[in-house]
């Protein structure tokens, strides 16, 4: 784990130890702070961390138990928070795990691999300085950036499924496109899923800690706020998705339902037209001995004319309506 400390509006390239947190953040200035940041830390540095910064039982049972859903937890002086960043990567969903610890004195992130990229969010450290010298703007920071990426894979979705929705429309595609366009729109509806999984429960955390933690400053509250309405877009806009691709899916049954009726009334069709030369030949060949017919001169072509006949007016009857 490495730990920095952020002075005079700047993070600093000193390292800080981390068996000696506690007493670094004693000895620091009003407007100074201390950052630890951790990409899969062992049990000994997170116990480590747990005696200098004294953090919650619960915090450490957090961090150890993953795959949780967004939150925040309050813990007397520390803000404890989970969170679920979500990127694209080669047209994949990528999913991450962050922990965040902020107090006074000090911001702690700790991530898990894939690793969640905090570069955008150090680099506007510096700028919300001015409105909040503490971890709390940088915590706003992070957690903005978090929002962020929500709305961008969001609109990411929703224009995959413009694309899937005008595909559904083309006429006569090949059976590899049918298959392909069925497989996009499973994974469509995946990463929808997955999406708003993480936004809403984000979203509440979020308004939770604006309204319960002291640590955020009135200063701070639009900022949060602003995230609040990220969120809240993009639900909506993943509640949009799905509702398209619940259209498309139905869109696609309908389609097939109307393929296989086509089919079936093209089968009809021809065992209607087969069924009567059929039966005029199973008539005549049956061997008895007393059927006045056999005896006839004209009763083989006869027969041959009768079916050639019906089989004639059947498909042609069937071609006006559309069923060959």
């Amino acid at each position: 784990m490495d730990a920095r400390t952020f002075r005079d509006g700047a993070l600093g390239d000193d390292r800080v130890a981390l068996d000696r947190l506690q007493e670094t953040i004693a000895s620091l200035a009003d407007d100074e702070w201390v950052w630890v940041d951790g990409i899969d830390p062992s049990e000994q540095e997170i116990d480590v961390l747990r005696k200098q910064l004294d953090l919650h039982e619960l915090v450490v049972e957090d961090i150890h138990h993953r795959g949780q859903r967004p939150k925040v937890e309050i813990y007397g002086p520390h803000v404890f928070a989970a969170l679920r960043p979500i990127s694209l990567a080669g047209g994949e969903l990528v999913q991450s795990e962050l922990f965040l610890i902020a107090s006074e004195r000090a911001l702690v992130t700790i991530r898990f691999s894939p690793a969640f990229d905090l570069a955008k969010a150090i680099h506007r450290w510096p700028l919300l300085h001015p409105v909040s010298p503490g971890p709390a703007g940088a915590f706003y920071a992070v957690a903005d950036e978090v929002a962020d990426d929500y709305l961008e894979v969001v609109e990411d979705l929703e224009d995959r499924a413009d694309e899937l929705e005008a595909k559904v429309f083309r006429p006569d595609p090949p059976a590899t496109v049918k298959t392909q366009l069925q497989r996009d729109l499973v994974r469509l509806r995946r990463d929808t899923v997955h999406v708003r999984r993480h936004a809403v429960p984000m979203r509440q955390a979020i308004d939770r800690l604006a309204d319960d933690a002291t640590l955020i400053t009135p200063e701070l509250m639009p900022y949060f706020r602003d995230i609040t309405d990220h969120l809240l877009r993009s639900i909506e806009l993943a509640d949009s998705v799905r509702e398209v691709v619940t259209t498309v899916v139905d869109i696609r049954m309908a389609q097939s339902a109307h393929q296989l009726n086509e089919v079936m009334k093209k089968l009809t069709a021809w065992a209607g037209i087969i069924l009567v030369p059929t039966l005029i030949a199973g008539i005549y060949g049956m061997n008895f001995e007393h059927m006045p017919e056999l005896s006839w001169k004209v009763g083989y072509p006869l027969a041959l004319g009768l079916m050639a006949a019906s089989a004639g007016l059947l498909y042609r009857w069937f071609r006006r309506r559309g069923w060959v």
